[in-house]
């Protein structure tokens, strides 16, 4: 103890590794203590378990962050600029990561897990977030900047005293060697020869997927999702196996596989002589199907009793990239490989709008968000959109109490039904992505406040019912322009809305979306029961346009029965099938 009281940066150095590792371990037990019920069936074992390998992953992290500015810092130089730079440096980084896993607890409840793939899609939205820090979080945020500050200028003074050294290089050279093992051995996480850390390496301590949410934490998953673009997963499942039950749940009997090299490739036999329909696939953003009700969404209730309306419906995730993957492209959030948008595009998919539009269609999608939001609308030219839209190209026809961050719904959907009217081509194929049901609720207009505004769910009921009544414009003019009876729309969420579904935790619930067929001078109003997701809409409707070329889809026609149905899910690095 002498000699750490002759030496201060050795002091300081072990205090900030102490309280880099508290404050990872105060945030633990805060997500404990308020999210208790996702973790309410562990033992008390498995809690302790999880609190103690949970420093495993702490360690690694602030080695990492940590570890190298520490070792710039008990470099015995003796200028006091340096060592207050140092300092300061330590102290931003410490900052960063709390802030970071503040950031991952207020995130929590969303998923129910540890921000993962959100940090690699984060930068496409920087633009909402700088405005929500402004403004929603304005408290917060100077908050922050206040404890930033004084705590920058304590640090500083503070190191002040630790600017003369007098220790003996033997001294200092076996600090650097404890450093050194510090933060090799906190990355690596073990003492054997095996590879660093990893996401997957948490299943070596936890049974269950909620030990290993409580043993992980966010900065960790954060980082190492970001540093891969994706998550290691590790299947020793045959391949030969996987491909030939894959095949047997996703063919229908008339379909056959036309090259042996590309195992998901399908093509139909049968041909298919009939009248064209246009395609409206509307993607809702964060619908609830319990909320789908006469006084809430009266347009949305009509259509369920009048349209094919599909009672277990699923997302394959539980973020709107991955709805847009599933529904637009039948492609599946597939653990272990890039992210659509960051890397999974280079692979040769399938493109449905493409392939329409050489059948003659016309094509287009539109969102009213900004045209970079999760570059949907560049993933929608991928697939083979002719046209693609954001908030930036549609008009504002209303006059709103507040600007909506991810745009309005009316102003949506007028702008598809005056592009389809003055198409060109006799048939199309439209895809739109609705935004005024994310959070935060924005405030449209008086007419709209059906329930309380200031309240979470009569916040949320007021967004659906505006929306609704925008899809019910949106189908008059349909009317109206005579392209109504010869089209199918597609209605379905890009996800649940995490609030709204905790009443009923579960896998089911979490993942569980509305999903209707509505084409009332097509087909007589159905209620079907089965298990279908959002990548069988592909395939039907190749099916119901009569598309007979060959096309990838890991989905199958909604109308199907003849083999067992499921839905694939994932949550971060689990994944489900229903």
């Amino acid at each position: 103890m002498k000699l750490f009281k002759k030496d201060p940066r050795a002091t300081f150095s072990l205090g900030w590794i102490v309280l880099s590792l508290f404050l990872f371990e105060f945030i633990r037990f805060l997500l404990f203590v308020v999210y208790h019920y996702v973790f309410a069936s562990l033992t008390t074992g498995e809690i302790l378990n999880c609190l103690l390998n949970g420093i495993r992953f702490d360690i690694s992290m602030i080695a990492l962050c940590l570890g190298p500015l520490l070792v710039l810092f008990n470099i015995p130089i003796r200028n006091k600029y340096y060592v207050k730079t140092v300092s300061f440096l330590l102290w931003v980084v410490l900052c960063s990561l709390f802030i970071f896993l503040v950031a991952d607890f207020i995130y929590f409840p969303n998923v129910k897990r540890h921000i993962s793939e959100e940090i690699i899609h984060v930068q496409s939205d920087l633009g909402f977030l700088v405005t929500y820090a402004l403004k929603s979080a304005l408290l917060p945020l100077l908050s922050v900047i206040a404890l930033f500050v004084t705590g920058a200028y304590f640090i500083c003074k503070f190191a002040n005293k630790a600017i003369q050294t007098n220790m003996t290089w033997a001294w200092q050279i076996g600090k650097f060697v404890v450093l050194t093992a510090f933060i090799v051995i906190g990355i690596r996480g073990h003492l054997g020869f095996s590879k660093a850390l990893g996401i997957a390496d948490v299943y070596k301590y936890a049974k269950t997927s909620q030990e290993a949410t409580l043993m992980l934490n966010g900065a960790f998953t954060g980082y190492h999702v970001w540093r891969k673009g994706g998550v290691d997963i590790k299947n020793n499942y045959p391949l030969y196996k996987a491909i030939k039950n894959t095949q047997e749940l996703l063919l229908a009997k008339n379909e056959i596989i036309p090259d042996e090299d590309y195992p998901l490739m399908r093509v139909s036999q049968k041909q298919k002589e009939q009248k064209k329909l246009n395609f409206v696939i509307v993607m809702f953003e964060g619908w609830n199907p319990n909320y789908i009700l006469p006084e809430v969404t009266p347009n949305m209730a009509q259509i369920k009793k009048e349209g094919i309306n599909f009672t277990n419906g699923y997302a394959v995730g539980l973020r709107s990239i991955f709805g847009f993957s599933a529904i637009f492209a039948s492609v599946p959030l597939v653990p272990g490989l890039p992210f659509f948008g960051y890397g999974l595009e280079l692979t040769t998919f399938s493109p449905p709008f493409k392939n329409f539009a050489d059948k003659g269609y016309y094509t287009f999608f539109a969102q009213t968000s900004l045209r970079h939001s999760y570059r949907l609308c560049a993933l929608a030219n991928y697939l083979g959109a002719e046209e693609s839209y954001g908030w930036e190209d549609i008009p504002m026809i209303l006059d709103y109490m507040e600007e909506a961050p991810f745009g309005y719904d009316y102003e949506l959907f007028q702008f598809a039904a005056n592009k389809i009217k003055n198409r060109k081509q006799e048939n199309f194929y439209v895809g739109l992505f609705t935004g005024i049901t994310h959070e935060p609720w924005t405030k449209t207009q008086e007419r709209f406040f059906k329930f309380d505004q200031n309240t979470w769910e009569g916040g949320y009921k007021n967004s659906l019912y505006y929306a609704d009544w925008a899809i019910g414009e949106f189908l008059k003019r349909a009317k109206e322009d005579g392209w109504f009876d010869n089209t199918v729309f597609v209605f379905l969420s890009d996800h649940n809305d995490h609030k709204a579904r905790e009443a009923k935790d579960s896998i089911k619930e979490n993942f569980h979306i509305p999903l209707i067929i509505y084409a009332p001078k097509i087909f007589e109003p159905k209620q079907i029961d089965y298990v279908v997701s959002q990548t069988d809409i592909v395939p039907t409707l190749y099916n119901l346009a009569g598309l007979n070329m060959p096309y990838t889809a890991f989905g199958k026609d909604l109308f199907d029965n003849s083999t067992p149905r499921f839905a694939l899910v994932s949550e971060g690095v689990n994944v489900g099938i229903i």
